[in-house]
């Protein structure tokens, strides 16, 4: 496993956000809470890569959405799928090029590199991974070719893919995000995209934690190596990720929250 983080350029002010305070954004306070989260991402002893900031780019530091890995399913055999993303918004497509570049040396020669292509579009954001099952959402970032591309590589190293609904919020993990192979956190209308999905993508083996509508912020959780990353102010989640044995760290990520964005943004983890 290797997580990649980008910082915020001096250009994060401008990023794409729906958020009514946006106008709020402070790029240094937003640099020094960046900077908290990697140090708690590295506290926690797993292995960081961080990239430099791009100054001209508002968007560069939510890697999440610029490529997508996979490794084969548990109990499967295959070669790695590279999924390089291609953003909704134009504005964004410059950020691709630095990830990709970045992650392909880590995912060794094998990997196999396919690429979203126009009409197409993919963001990371719309992607949760829990078990042998992938989740893609179906939003106004990623449309139905760029999913049926993800869902089909997927598909070919043993996922069951599912094309979710994704209605009144940006991604799919704004509202529903993994902790581990049979456990969900999100909100009811997160739930309500993965059962419109068909009963086999939420089935009751798959433990559901659901937050209330207003701690929508909550349900962003980046779960890796048996810890637990989220926005700190959400008073439901918390609780609920220590009675599972993970390790919580409640952090201050406020500005990213002014830009639409949450933990599982900021990182793109390689497998």
């Amino acid at each position: 496993m290797l997580v990649i983080v980008r910082p915020p350029g001096r250009a994060f002010a401008e990023a794409i956000s729906t958020h009514p305070g946006r106008h709020r954004i402070d790029v240094n306070r937003a640099r020094a809470q960046h900077g908290s989260f990697c140090a708690a991402i590295e506290a926690a002893g797993l292995p960081l890569l961080r990239l430099l900031g791009d100054p001209d780019l508002p968007d560069a530091t939510f890697v999440s959405d610029v490529l997508v890995a996979l490794s084969p399913a548990a109990g499967r055999t295959g070669t790695p799928v590279a999924i390089v993303a291609r953003p909704a918004m134009a504005s964004r497509r410059a950020e691709v090029d630095s990830v990709v570049r970045a992650a392909l040396p880590h995912l060794g020669s094998s990997v196999r590199v396919l690429t979203v292509e126009e009409p197409g579009t993919l963001e990371g954001g719309d992607v949760v991974v829990y078990g042998n099952r992938i989740a893609i959402g179906a939003s106004g970032r990623t449309n139905d070719e760029g999913a049926r591309l993800l869902a089909d590589a997927a598909h070919s190293i043993g996922y069951r893919p599912f094309l979710c609904p994704v209605v009144g919020r940006l991604h799919l993990a704004t509202a529903v995000t993994a902790l581990t192979a049979d456990t969900l956190i999100g909100t009811a209308a997160g739930f309500a995209s993965l059962d419109a999905a068909g009963p086999d993508a939420a089935p009751p083996e798959i433990r559901r934690l659901v937050l209330p509508d207003e701690e929508l912020g909550g349900a962003n959780v980046l779960s890796l190596g048996g810890h637990a990353f989220l926005d700190a102010g959400f008073p439901t989640a918390a609780p609920l990720l220590r009675e599972m044995g993970l390790v919580v760290h409640e952090l201050d990520l406020s500005e990213f929250a002014l830009a639409d964005g949450g933990p599982t943004c900021l990182v793109n983890v390689l497998p």
